[in-house]
């Protein structure tokens, strides 16, 4: 475990760890790709090819990337006497066998420079290491509500990265995990890079915060379903999917109203029942708004597959593995394990769950894809009736593009299709016919709803009444799917 060391100390640390080009960029330069040494990509030797001189960076990257330990002949007085006492006293690096080892990995990512375990601790076995931080937890801080927060919880931080980024728009954040060497690490990192506004607790759930009440609260929570729990970071240790479902039930109680609770998930989909079913059981009477977006679907025989594969590189247990995976699928009644992000907001009154399955790779600012989709959901209910929403100004948001389909026929290009397409977020997909397309080019904000469509009926060949039906429920729809805001 890591030590806490005062901040002016782990401020020198870091800047000494900078000093050297122990940083991201430069990483990536020097190593060629900023992979970590691994079995399965067979990238030792040319790790250690690319850190073959004798420099501060290398020894570092030797002890800090690949997990080496190194002669203190050889490298002490490559560094000044007080960053190697800082080194000990922080537990970064301690002494072995007559060499000088390191006792975590230090990772430079997105400004930050965070200690976790080594990869090598899963190959060791070791059930409460602390992951480095990983897609998924990246992934959710892209998603993260970046308003002011009088209060946040980062609830299963491990290396606390969710923390870090969440303390720039927090006055609190409030850190939790029930492994004590999550705990460790994550207070060791707040310290290193100077942040002073996060508290670190140990516990399980919600239990370090009871009766205390947050704005936003992130969870990457260990989520894999799996038969057994080998690792604390990772393997749900409920059955099924039966700790996402408690953290859903369980965290409204912690909201303020309108706070945010966003948490990345997988959960099992079970012989004879639709999987929206099994998530609004979960999230029906929570007092709650919530918006569901799945991910990627995966049948219990791949799954089991890609699980046994992350946790060991040694394939003479595979067979025994894969079987106690398959028996407890089968035995549920497990037909596919899905993933994706579950996203509540606390309100009072008659509450919206939106569940539906998104494209991958989401680009541009997703903090705001948040909270304008609840925006959307907050226009529509306010302006429930045809009346009111014929009232409202609507206007074609800024990240929509019509694109006109074409196929080649005699003297060239023939129109064939016209598609509305979302340019970020998630790339939400709408075809329109030539006429609707006018209609909504006429939606610039200036006027009302009822107002452009009373023009555009008096153009086209139906009914003043079908006109007004049509496309107002043409807007509810665009405007449900961010492709129409008010103005």
């Amino acid at each position: 475990m890591l030590n806490s060391i005062p901040m002016p100390d782990a401020q020198r640390l870091r800047e000494l760890f900078e000093g050297a080009g122990y940083c991201e960029a430069h990483l990536r330069k020097h190593l060629g790709a900023a992979e970590l040494p691994s079995p399965r990509l067979r990238n030792q030797p040319r790790l250690l090819d690319r850190t073959s001189a004798r420099t501060q960076l290398n020894a570092l990257l030797r002890w800090f990337w690949l997990a080496m330990p190194q002669p203190a002949e050889e490298v002490g007085d490559l560094f000044p006497d007080e960053f190697l006492n800082l080194l000990f006293e922080s537990g970064l690096l301690v002494r072995r066998d007559g060499a000088l080892a390191p006792a975590a990995m230090m990772l430079p990512i997105e400004g930050f420079l965070v200690a976790s375990d080594h990869p090598t601790a899963i190959q060791r076995k070791e059930g409460g290491m602390v992951l480095w931080p990983n897609p998924t937890s990246k992934f959710l801080a892209r998603f993260a509500v970046r308003r002011p927060s009088r209060a946040t919880l980062d609830l299963g931080t491990g290396s606390g990265i969710l923390s870090l980024g969440a303390a720039a728009f927090s006055d609190t954040v409030v850190a939790t995990d029930l492994n004590e060497r999550a705990v460790s690490c994550a207070r060791f990192n707040a310290r290193l890079n100077g942040i002073a506004n996060i508290e670190v607790l140990a516990g399980d759930c919600f239990a370090p915060v009871t009766g205390r009440l947050f704005d936003l609260i992130l969870s990457n929570p260990p989520f894999f379903i799996t038969p057994q729990s080998d690792f604390l970071f990772c393997d749900n240790p409920m059955e099924l999917d039966g700790l996402c479902r408690r953290l859903v039930k369980e965290a409204p109680a912690y909201l303020n109203e309108g706070g945010y609770m966003e948490m990345l998930c997988e959960w099992a989909q079970i012989k004879g029942q639709a999987w929206e079913e099994r998530l609004g059981e979960w999230l029906t009477g929570t007092g709650c708004d919530a918006w569901v977006m799945k991910g990627l679907t995966q049948d219990p025989e791949e799954y089991a597959q890609q699980r046994i594969r992350d946790i060991t590189y040694d394939a003479s247990n595979d067979a025994t593995a894969y079987q106690g995976y398959m028996d407890y699928y089968r035995r549920r009644g497990v037909e596919a394990i899905q993933d994706g992000l579950v996203v509540m907001r606390r309100r009072q009154g008659d509450n919206f769950i939106r569940m539906e399955e998104v494209p991958p790779t989401p680009t541009g600012n997703l903090s705001e894809l948040i909270l304008s989709t609840f925006a959307a959901h907050d226009l529509l209910r306010e302006n429930g009736s045809d009346e009111a929403l014929l009232g409202i100004r609507p206007r074609v948001a800024s990240t929509v593009r019509l694109e006109q389909i074409c196929r080649p026929g005699e003297g060239g290009w023939l129109p064939e299709s016209l598609v509305l397409r979302l340019s970020s977020g998630f790339r939400f997909h709408m075809d329109v016919q030539p006429l609707a397309a006018n209609f909504l080019a006429s939606c610039d904000g200036t006027r009302t709803a009822g107002e452009a469509i009373q023009v555009f009926a008096a153009k086209a060949d139906a009914s003043p009444e079908t006109v007004k039906r049509e496309c107002l429920g043409m807007l509810r729809k665009l405007i449900e799917r961010g492709f129409m805001t008010e103005a």
